[in-house]
């Protein structure tokens, strides 16, 4: 049974890491037009890391208690990447970004793509070892 609980929850953090990666932020600059999707955005991701934060810390306690070290050490790695993005990373970004410092919004934004895309393949890998 708690294996079932840690695999759904794999699954909706992977299914929703995927959606939004692939459907929702292309859309929301497609549809929006930059001068609504920039708030929008803006105000959208401090929920999208607190949510991926709770589900990945539910996938790290059932991965410890079925007994999946490294499937728990993905969830607590993970964790701590959607920690530091939403605390550290998302304030920095925006300020510069208020700023007008473009080269700085450009290296912090990247560096939250690219924790998001390393949490993604860490969690695909727990998916194929499940």
């Amino acid at each position: 049974m708690l294996d079932t609980v840690q695999l759904v929850l794999l699954s909706v953090i992977f299914g929703g890491m995927i959606t939004f990666q692939i459907l929702f932020a292309p859309l929301v600059f497609i549809k929006l037009g930059i001068d609504s999707a920039r708030p929008f955005i803006r105000a959208f991701f401090p929920f999208y890391y607190l949510y991926f934060s709770c589900f990945s810390f539910a996938f790290l306690i059932f991965s410890l208690l079925v007994g999946e070290h490294i499937e728990a050490i993905i969830g607590g790695v993970s964790l701590l990447g959607f920690i530091i993005s939403r605390q550290v990373l998302m304030p920095i970004a925006n300020a510069a970004s208020d700023n007008g410092q473009k080269s700085k919004f450009d290296i912090v934004h990247k560096t939250t793509v690219l924790i998001n895309t390393l949490q993604l393949v860490a969690f695909f890998i727990a998916l194929l070892r499940t």
